[in-house]
């Protein structure tokens, strides 16, 4: 597919540069996951390319007609309604991203965002749950799962919003085979409906199942 993120001379971190000079190029419909040991820079890198973290020179940018009226082709730039439908993130730590008090109304948050009816948001939240066995939580706060539970329900809440690029960090940790195989079958749905998938991961398994591009990244490059 045709590229839909680049990075252009981007050197990323948060006090000091993990990685500098890092020129990368995303493609639709592709899944890319970033490997290395842990403490690299793997988590800031993902961060970086989501447009949450400003970088310490360079930029990363969409392709030319996904960025938003009046806006700059650099990601970091843009607010959240920016991102929304364009880029989205899954947390390692999924508590991070959760801003409603029922898991059905979480996932339901993206769709409607994007202006599903009610009746259209719920159904794919619904369907959502039901795959990644979550269903049974519909009503509960989204804090009280557990953490395997709340790293699905992130997931689940951002594969409904349908971005164009979607990052994710750590997907599959903490989850059972049933579970594992049901979100290796959400993602390769992602990659087939067009979406770039970004994935930090050090799940070996995982990475063969979808057939993932590779980027190590290693302290300093």
């Amino acid at each position: 597919g045709n590229v839909v993120l680049r990075t252009e001379d981007l050197s990323f971190g948060r006090e000091f540069a993990l990685g500098e000079r890092v020129n990368l190029a995303f493609h639709a419909g592709e899944i890319t996951a970033l490997t290395g040991k842990n403490g690299v820079g793997k988590s800031t890198l993902a961060l970086t390319l989501a447009g949450l973290l400003k970088p310490i020179s360079g930029r990363v940018s969409m392709d030319e007609s996904m960025v938003p009226a009046h806006r700059e082709n650099n990601v970091f730039t843009w607010k959240s309604r920016d991102l929304l439908g364009r880029i989205g993130m899954v947390f390692q730590e999924p508590e991070h991203q959760f801003v409603t008090s029922s898991v059905r109304d979480e996932v339901a948050v993206g769709p409607k965002s994007m202006g599903k009816t009610d009746d259209e948001a719920y159904a794919i939240a619904d369907m959502m749950l039901e795959r990644l066995n979550l269903k049974r939580f519909a009503p509960a706060n989204p804090f009280t799962l557990s953490g395997g539970e709340k790293r699905r329900l992130s997931v689940a809440s951002m594969l409904a919003a349908a971005p164009k690029v979607l990052v994710m960090d750590e997907p599959t940790f903490g989850q059972d085979f049933t579970t594992w195989t049901e979100m290796v079958r959400l993602i390769a749905g992602a990659r087939d409906a067009g979406c770039s998938v970004i994935m930090v991961t050090h799940d070996e398994p995982l990475i063969e199942a979808l057939g993932a591009r590779r980027i190590l990244v290693s302290e300093g490059e």
